[in-house]
């Protein structure tokens, strides 16, 4: 038997997503209904399920956040991200930090129950898109390699909006993205500087030659 996790603040994406799954004979789920904390995450059990479906949006919590912390106490956890955003944001910096990968909410039965089956085994699903720009950023670097290197044209982009001392919403705006997406290529960038401020972050970059 197949033990699986919903964590999600939607009581209807945690019943709907439970219903999809248990039609199969071998699989039983639970879902995650308390009050949601990093206190109540921390209080919680997270050894006896095969895999999380976590979401990544869980309120003020930073699902990406959440998903360090559980790893560092439960290190054996399968977690998958469970979310509504674009899957290729988060990918690269998911698999960094121990997460087996990320899933749309809007894919099929079919295509979430191979990803969990894979994950079992401790195999990855890579977004074909994902893997296309990995491997045409590869054919373009050159033979020297640099901090700078490691960061996207959107980080990139992200910091010198963080320079200019915008507030995440603003940043937003100006890039025409939502809120949450400059949220988490921020915790992708302070990962990748190891800082954990804003002004860190800045000025390490600019240290590196990330920005100018």
């Amino acid at each position: 038997m197949i033990h699986i996790l919903v964590v999600d603040d939607h009581p209807a994406v945690r019943e709907g997503t439970k219903a999809i799954l248990e039609t199969e004979p071998d699989i039983q789920v639970d879902c995650l209904d308390l009050e949601y904390t990093i206190e109540a995450f921390e209080q919680y059990d997270f050894s006896p399920y095969h895999v999380i479906l976590l979401d990544l949006n869980l309120g003020d919590i930073n699902g990406m956040e959440l998903s360090k912390s559980i790893l560092k106490k439960h290190p054996a956890c399968k977690i998958i991200l469970f979310t509504g955003y674009d899957v290729e944001d988060y990918f690269e910096e998911a698999v960094r930090l121990g997460i087996h990968g990320a899933i749309s909410k809007t894919e099929s039965k079919e295509m979430l129950l191979s990803t969990i089956h894979h994950v079992i085994k401790g195999e990855i699903i890579v977004p074909y898109t994902y893997l296309k720009n990995l491997l045409s950023q590869k054919q373009t670097k050159p033979i020297h390699s640099s901090v700078e290197q490691v960061f996207t044209e959107r980080e990139k982009s992200i910091l010198q909006e963080v320079e200019k001392g915008l507030t995440n919403q603003e940043i937003a705006d100006q890039l025409h993205l939502s809120k949450r997406t400059i949220e988490y290529n921020l915790t992708s960038i302070f990962n990748k500087l190891n800082v954990s401020s804003r002004t860190e972050a800045v000025l390490i970059a600019k240290a590196e030659g990330v920005i100018d």
